[in-house]
């Protein structure tokens, strides 16, 4: 990791280069947290612990933050913490400190018993929550099936820019000539797929790590200045190396 680049973030969050920004959250009552706040010092953050520790719902508390421009960047406690016939959600209060601009911003939400009570009024900023679903084969998750088996026609095709291409290449530790989404004539899904010097090969036939970092470099070539990104099991599939490169990537992407 290079340390300027390390310093030159730290430079731009101290001259307030950093318009929003999640300055802490507290969780009390939920999933074993009891009040424990956690604060966050640097615009690119890793959340590491043991199975079970609360780190999944760190990252979905955080995700609730904000509201999104559009309802599908927008979420809320209840699209993550909900009762189910085994589980009873209630005496919950998470607590939320936001820089905005030059104001800070603390309101906190609540459940006590039945129904979560929001503040009417929450910053605007885009999040995006990729979950550990990212991570599935793609002959596993649900619509690709039939793609597999029915489509015969390619219909439309997006690039990946050269740009994040050379960035694509550089995490997972390969040349990679091209990298595209196509969709076919038998669903609006789209199906990515890599060029190297032997052919092009899709999603049904990438190693697990090749699939998930696709995915998540086609979220980053749209995804507006100033939001969020909050990526559960960043790891996963990863090996350690390619691990060190995704974080190296953000990094640099945020200076």
């Amino acid at each position: 990791m290079d340390s300027s680049e390390i310093h030159k973030l730290r430079e731009q969050l101290s001259a307030s280069l950093w318009p929003k920004f999640i300055n802490s959250v507290e969780i009390d009552g939920l999933r074993g947290w009891s009040g424990q706040t956690v604060q966050f010092r640097f615009p690119v953050v890793a959340v590491v612990g043991e199975n079970g520790t609360g780190k999944t719902t760190l990252l979905k508390a955080v995700a609730c933050c904000y509201e999104g421009e559009t309802k599908s960047q927008t979420y809320f406690p209840s699209d993550f913490f909900q009762d189910t016939p085994w589980d009873s959600v209630e005496g919950v209060t998470i607590r939320y400190s936001l820089k905005q601009g030059e104001s800070v911003i603390s309101y906190r939400v609540s459940k006590k018993t039945s129904r979560w009570n929001f503040a009417e009024i929450r910053p605007k900023r885009n999040v995006f929550y990729q979950d550990i679903s990212r991570t599935l084969p793609l002959d596993a998750t649900a619509g690709y099936a039939r793609i597999a088996k029915m489509g015969k026609v390619e219909t439309d095709s997006e690039n990946i820019s050269n740009e994040n291409l050379i960035y694509l290449s550089h995490v997972l530790g390969r040349q990679y000539e091209s990298a595209r989404f196509a969709k076919s004539d038998v669903s609006k899904h789209s199906v990515g797929l890599f060029r190297r010097s032997f052919g092009e090969f899709s999603q049904y036939h990438q190693g697990a790590g090749e699939d998930a970092t696709l995915d998540l470099f086609k979220v980053l070539e749209t995804i507006p200045t100033t939001s969020l990104l909050i990526i559960d099991e960043v790891e996963a599939s990863l090996h350690p190396k390619a691990q060190r490169r995704l974080i190296d990537f953000f990094i640099e992407a945020g200076s």
